[in-house]
């Protein structure tokens, strides 16, 4: 039988994510396949969750450092090459090229290493580490996913450093897709935190709101977390009357 050249160009793709997804599922469970793995992958750097950007020009460029950079960097930070194994997975190219996001910020609890100067990476590296929120005005729409899901996991790390019942220090996979109390034998997986957000509109404007933590100039429409059990209708209705209750105050 014959097909298409569309029918055969979607099963290529369907292969070639099959074969993808695998490799990342063998990252995330084969440490010793992921630490060889990061001897030849891609590092997009993090400073307490904040995002390094390079500007050049008007724009502002997401850089993606070799394990080779990486390794100069620490040497001439007089750090060891442990700082690798802090980073986590967060997917890789079509050609199987692993990409890792590191936060050089984080005080990790199993480790001896402390945070890095914020300062002197910067200065290093000829760029800035920016509030994710304003990173992701500046930066091509293209990084804007990456960044956001690379914050997320490291957000996670970030606040599961400890068990939940025996309170002792957790240990993260070395890809990051897991963290482990040795003292329980209980595993943690990231979790995802539903969110309802919705353009209130009546026409011609929109009902835009802002936090006092945002950078000026920035508004955004409304949203709110989704409670366990709560409809997301039910949710909606409770983001659309927080405001028009405070604005109804301030009258």
């Amino acid at each position: 039988l014959s097909h298409s050249p569309t029918v055969c160009c979607n099963r290529m793709f369907h292969w070639i994510g099959a074969i993808t997804t695998a490799y990342l599922n063998t990252l995330k469970e084969d440490d010793d396949f992921c630490r060889q793995a990061q001897t030849s992958g891609t590092f997009y750097l993090f400073h307490n969750l904040s995002p390094f950007l390079q500007k050049v020009g008007k724009k502002y460029l997401l850089p993606q450092l070799s394990a080779a950079e990486m390794k100069r960097i620490l040497e001439k930070l007089k750090e060891t090459e442990q700082w690798i194994e802090k980073s986590v997975l967060i997917g890789c190219s079509d050609e199987h090229v692993p990409d890792f996001a590191l936060d050089l910020g984080w005080d990790d609890s199993s480790s001896t290493s402390g945070a890095l100067e914020k300062s002197v990476i910067e200065s290093e590296l000829q760029g800035s580490f920016t509030d994710l929120r304003k990173a992701l005005f500046v930066v091509d729409v293209k990084d804007s996913p990456l960044l956001a899901s690379a914050q997320a996991l490291l957000r996670w790390h970030e606040s599961h450093q400890y068990c939940s019942k025996t309170g002792q220090p957790t240990q993260k996979n070395l890809a990051g897709s897991k963290r482990v109390c040795h003292a329980s034998g209980i595993t943690y997986y990231p979790q995802m935190s539903p969110v309802v957000i919705t353009l209130v509109s009546d026409g011609s404007r929109c009902l835009l709101t802002r936090q006092p933590s945002f950078p000026q100039g920035m508004y955004t429409a409304l949203s709110g977390f989704c409670d366990l059990g709560k409809a997301v209708s039910a949710t909606l209705i409770t983001v659309l009357v927080g405001p028009l209750q405070a604005s109804a105050t301030m009258e």
